[in-house]
């Protein structure tokens, strides 16, 4: 079973801890937000998972074997550093970093811990995505100079 800590419950950190929580392989041991108000709703739908305002918790939580990290970008490099550090493998929503010699970083980092490490993109696995590839692959729509 894999034991995960989350770092964020805002937008996005709510659906991680939903999915992770429904997952027979998953326990969702802790989750961390600067947001009291935030962690006060984690605790009414998730009463049994630990709920904390300072990441460093979370991070340097031995029981923890993975980090998913849920923040504002600006803060993904440092979080992932630290988690990998801490010996963690580590999910981050995009961007991973700030710029390529930090994602390089944490790359250098990961591969030394011997940890995961993963970007979160969201929509490049879902069928839809995977189709619309296949289409530009095949030429059958032309050539494709735009796409959002």
């Amino acid at each position: 079973m894999l034991r995960v800590g989350i770092i964020g419950y805002g937008y996005w950190g709510i659906n991680l801890v939903r999915n992770f929580s429904q997952l027979d392989s998953c326990a969702v041991c802790g989750v961390s937000d600067p947001r009291e108000e935030r962690l006060k709703l984690l605790k009414k739908i998730y009463p049994n998972i630990n709920a904390v305002t300072d990441s460093n918790t979370i991070i340097n939580d031995p029981a923890i074997d993975a980090i998913v990290i849920a923040t504002p970008a600006f803060s993904h490099f440092k979080l992932a550093k630290q988690a990998l550090l801490a010996g963690k493998s580590v999910l981050v929503e995009k961007p991973m970093s700030s710029t390529v010699a930090e994602a390089e970083e944490l790359i250098g980092i990961a591969e030394t811990k011997n940890k995961i490490l993963m970007v979160d993109h969201t929509y490049l696995y879902t069928g839809a995505v995977d189709r619309m590839k296949t289409m530009i692959d095949s030429g059958d729509i032309g050539k494709v100079k735009y796409f959002d």
